[in-house]
């Protein structure tokens, strides 16, 4: 499967019961091959419970109320209630959820993250063709409540130091406004020169709603895209006729084997 993040312009001719949509292919900027989310048990469904994360911190209370009994590194089998929502990957009887745990009231954060190599792009990363698309979901359904979760995405070098300015998703909480429902947290970025591993952080805080932390996350996916060789910097068209004038521009064309425009009724 391949997925292009494109810019488009629809160019559309009113006829009686017909319309003609016009769109230009030539103005790519971003192809992201979606074969293969580089995120290990993106879903929190793989055994064992919590297998290709590294738990740094976890709540110190033991989960007695079901269905947070179930928890198990970092991982949780909601019920489906109001206050356990099924995961946002099956949405049913049985999916996990990542979950922190339970504990005393004003601690955290708590950390589960991922590591991921990416030594094997480093060619490609260090000439600045290689970005990165991070996608999360987030819950936090239980009304009133200031339990916080985020995300964090960290660039790293050879070294470990973090190149750049991190992506963090902000604090999320239903006292915030967050709402009953999975929310979702994206990021693409250019990888900064010197980049080998991309570390992916999920974070909770619990202050005074104890013992559950009540932060989910699901879905969390990393994607893998290759800057293509032009930009586009302006496109413009308009009706003549029958017919349909188009112009565009572009820059930085570098080995582009030709245009494509595309008509469809």
């Amino acid at each position: 499967q391949i997925l292009f993040e494109a810019f488009y312009l629809y160019l559309i001719k009113i006829r009686p019961m017909q319309k003609i949509f016009y769109s230009t292919l030539g103005a790519l900027s971003t192809l992201f091959v979606s074969a293969q989310n580089l995120v290990v048990n993106y879903d929190a469904e793989s055994l064992p419970k919590g297998t290709g994360w590294t738990i740094v911190s976890a709540g110190g209370t033991a989960c007695a109320t079901a269905p947070t009994n179930t928890y198990n590194n970092w991982t949780m089998i909601p019920d489906g209630s109001a206050l356990y929502p099924f995961d946002q990957t099956t949405g049913t009887i049985g999916g996990t959820t990542f979950f922190s745990g339970c504990s005393i009231a004003n601690q955290g954060p708590f950390e589960l993250k991922q590591d991921i190599n990416v030594i094997a792009d480093a060619p490609n990363i260090d000439l600045g063709k290689i970005e990165y698309a991070f996608t999360g979901y987030i819950q936090t359904p239980v009304s009133g409540e200031t339990d916080q979760g985020s995300f964090i995405v960290d660039f790293l070098d050879a070294s470990n130091t973090i190149l750049g300015t991190s992506y963090t998703s902000g604090p999320q909480s239903n006292a915030l406004g967050s709402l009953n429902t999975w929310n979702q947290y994206t990021n693409t970025r250019k990888a900064p020169v010197g980049t080998r591993k991309i570390s992916i952080r999920l974070q909770t805080q619990i202050f005074n709603n104890v013992p559950e932390i009540n932060v989910y996350f699901d879905n969390i996916s990393l994607f893998k895209g290759i800057i293509l060789p032009v930009t586009l910097t302006s496109f413009t068209g308009n009706a003549d006729g029958t017919n349909v004038n188009i112009n565009w521009k572009i820059e930085e064309e570098v080995n582009l084997l030709n245009y494509q425009l595309q008509r469809s009724i």
